[in-house]
């Protein structure tokens, strides 16, 4: 059963290999098996971050990276 809006992708060697600046979100490297999906932040467009330092918006259906959603969120609301 698939789950709407859970894009997540499992680090294959290919992946690895393409992302060796590590996450964004965090600074971690990525290793082989880990759970990433694509999401947006403080950088530009849509980049791949580990799947826990994410959350997904249920609106427009699309993961943020969970401090940048944060301070989103925050100036909505002041």
């Amino acid at each position: 059963m698939k789950k709407e809006g859970k894009r997540r992708t499992l680090i294959d060697l290919e992946k690895l290999n393409t992302l060796v600046k590590g996450c964004p979100a965090c600074g971690r490297k990525f290793n082989l098996g880990e759970e990433v999906v694509l999401a947006r932040g403080q950088w530009e467009g849509f980049k791949y971050i580990h799947e826990n330092e994410a959350v997904l918006d249920k609106k427009t259906n699309e993961h943020y990276e969970r401090r940048y959603y944060a301070s989103m969120r925050k100036s909505r609301v002041a």
